[in-house]
């Protein structure tokens, strides 16, 4: 792969690219949102997801990074802000299994990227 492409796509992906967080907020807002008896409709179900979307942008990429934005979450939704309480638990266990899933997809993203833009040597990468 292109170096230009490497140096560019790590450091910015590191940042805003993190489709773990995005599953993560959504799949715990449901959890918790059914669990304290928050009625979940379809306009909720979207609200979340365009939320969590957002949310996952505005995450600063440090460990225990994604608690700040639960509070904005829950608040959002109609969640009640006990919530957290479980959430903290959940996030401290498993903030590293998403720190390695972000990286996994990040690196497999930019190999496809380079692919289409003609800037992959397959035979290197085949070896």
């Amino acid at each position: 792969m292109d170096k230009k492409l490497i140096n560019f796509g790590v450091s910015i992906g590191q940042i805003i690219f993190m489709p773990g967080v995005a599953i993560q907020f959504f799949i715990v807002s449901l959890c918790i949102g059914q669990s304290f008896g928050t009625e979940i409709t379809i306009i909720w179900i979207i609200t979340s997801i365009i939320t969590s979307t957002i949310l996952t942008i505005a995450t600063p990429p440090i460990p225990g990074g994604g608690l700040s934005c639960y509070t904005i979450l829950f608040t959002q939704l109609g969640i009640p802000s006990a919530g957290i309480a479980l959430v903290i638990s959940i996030e401290l266990l498993m903030d590293a299994f998403l720190t390695a899933c972000n990286l996994a997809f990040l690196q497999t993203e930019l190999v496809l990227s380079a692919k289409k833009l003609n800037l992959l040597d397959e035979e290197k990468l085949r070896k």
